[in-house]
């Protein structure tokens, strides 16, 4: 796996962050409504950490653009997304019908994304840069 593997991982990581978090926002009443829950009011916190991932998003990109030059957002994005999904694990064990079953998706996808940046960064540490 080369520069261009990597350069294409992080473009598919910028989509898989601004495409949910655009679903998200933009489906908002269904997201809760077949969770069996009421939508955030007021809806801060929620949008605050759909925009925080959606940002994310954007540094994927940037990754992707120059792959050495920007690869400390790379590792900030291993820390966020290892962060989420270990928060998500958490909550979908201790509160097991209060989180949309669905969220598993982007835990699942999250843990793949830390991977897949651990093998990138190990890359880039290799590569000397």
């Amino acid at each position: 796996m080369g520069e261009s593997f990597y350069r294409r991982m992080f473009i598919i990581g910028a989509l898989w962050n601004l495409a949910g978090g655009l679903f998200i926002l933009l489906l908002t009443p269904l997201v809760f409504e077949r969770a069996g829950l009421q939508v955030p009011s007021p809806p801060l916190y929620y949008q605050a950490w759909i925009a925080l991932f959606m940002t994310f998003g954007i540094g994927y990109y940037l990754v992707a653009r120059d792959l050495f030059r920007n690869r400390d957002i790379a590792t900030l994005g291993l820390v966020g997304k290892l962060a989420f999904s270990l928060i998500f694990i958490r909550n979908f064990l201790s509160f097991p019908d209060q989180v949309p079953r669905f969220f598993w998706i982007p835990v699942v996808g999250d843990l793949v994304f830390v991977v897949l940046f651990g093998m990138f960064l190990s890359f880039a540490r290799r590569m000397g840069k």
